[in-house]
């Protein structure tokens, strides 16, 4: 005889399914076995294979409920399902949950749930061509190399412009030159005319100073003229401090830039002094100064030129004035030594000196 099923629906997780649970066969007459036992108590998501025509149904030993099976198809004929009620997977189960059979959930029929936003943007992912996925994370990699490179290097960015508007006031506001210094104008040369021995105490000579630089060499005085180092000059002596007027003797290569030709002739070392002068005057003597000439010959020893001067200028209002020479002497190169001398009339006794120290220069 076979054992006719029964549909019956019970809750299986979050769902339903429907579940074929087998009559409870009669007996087994003697000598056949009785019906297999053991079978899974968990259902299928699918239904359960239909016996064929002829074969007894295996009970089902686990399951809490029995009910009778529905009718059983002719011999030959499949066992239908029934296909009408909406079948479902049943849902994972819970934690702590013992198999398919929970309770707490409500029993019923449920819909069938459509997939989530999470799992339709996934399936939509695996549509994208791989092509194209390339080309985004192409583009996505460029984008933040990009910002990378702004955000590492912004603080490489220089400081913030002066305001166009202030600069522009800047500019349209009068510019106030610079103080130039006056143009010293000197006085046409006299004739030949030797530099006389002005007086005073004249100093003890105690030596010679040499100028290896300036290839010359001239007298050493003693007290109170000290060998010191005066810029721009490589060799020399002085008297007191560094202010103005000076008390110096000094020697160097003619200052400013190499004359064009060699100087060969008397026009071209008085020339060249003349020059030489107008330099000291503005360097070593109060703005302001004027100049007088008191000599203007040949060197005593060699080639060359000397100049005397008198300067007068004005300090603190009250007149004053300094005695100086210059002399240049050829040494065979293109720029000539030159020895400069000069002493204020706070120091008279030592206007002596000059033409002594002027006499005694010459080459090397």
């Amino acid at each position: 005889m076979i054992t006719p099923r029964v549909p019956r629906r019970f809750p299986i997780g979050d769902g339903e399914e429907t579940v074929l649970v087998p009559r409870i066969p009669p007996a087994p007459p003697a000598g056949k076995s009785p019906a297999v036992e053991g079978e899974s108590p968990a259902v299928s998501a699918s239904a359960p294979p239909v016996p064929e025509a002829g074969t007894r149904a295996v009970e089902d030993t686990t399951s809490p409920v029995r009910r009778p099976a529905p009718p059983v198809p002719e011999a030959g004929a499949r066992a239908v399902e029934d296909t009408t009620s909406p079948v479902r997977r049943p849902a994972p189960p819970r934690e702590g949950s013992a198999g398919p059979f929970r309770s707490g959930d409500a029993a019923g029929p449920r819909e069938p749930g459509r997939p989530g936003l999470g799992s339709r943007l996934l399936l939509r992912v695996g549509d994208i061509p791989i092509k194209v996925v390339y080309s985004l994370g192409a583009a996505l990699a460029t984008a933040l190399a990009v910002f990378l490179i702004f955000v590492i290097f912004s603080g490489d960015e220089p400081a913030d412009p002066v305001p166009q508007r202030q600069a522009q006031n800047a500019s349209a506001a009068p510019a106030t030159p610079a103080p130039s210094a006056p143009a010293i104008t000197l006085p046409k040369l006299p004739k030949a005319t030797p530099l006389q021995v002005l007086p005073g105490t004249p100093s003890v000579v105690i030596g010679s100073v040499t100028d290896s630089k300036a290839a010359i060499t001239y007298f050493r005085l003693g007290a109170p003229w000290k060998v010191a180092a005066v810029s721009p000059f490589s060799a020399g002596q002085r008297v007191g401090g560094s202010r103005l007027p000076r008390t110096l003797a000094v020697s160097a290569l003619l200052p400013g830039e190499k004359p064009r030709a060699e100087l060969e002739t008397d026009a071209d070392f008085r020339k060249a002094a003349v020059g030489a002068v107008r330099w000291s005057v503005r360097n070593y003597h109060p703005t302001g100064s004027k100049v007088t000439w008191t000599a203007s010959q040949r060197v005593v020893n060699g080639k060359g030129w000397v100049l005397g001067y008198r300067v007068t200028y004005e300090i603190d209002g009250k007149k004053r004035s300094s005695q100086a020479a210059l002399a240049l002497i050829d040494i065979g190169q293109r720029k000539p030594a030159m020895l400069f001398v000069t002493v204020p009339d706070t120091r008279k006794k030592l206007w002596a000196d000059i033409a002594p120290l002027v006499a005694s220069a010459r080459a090397l």
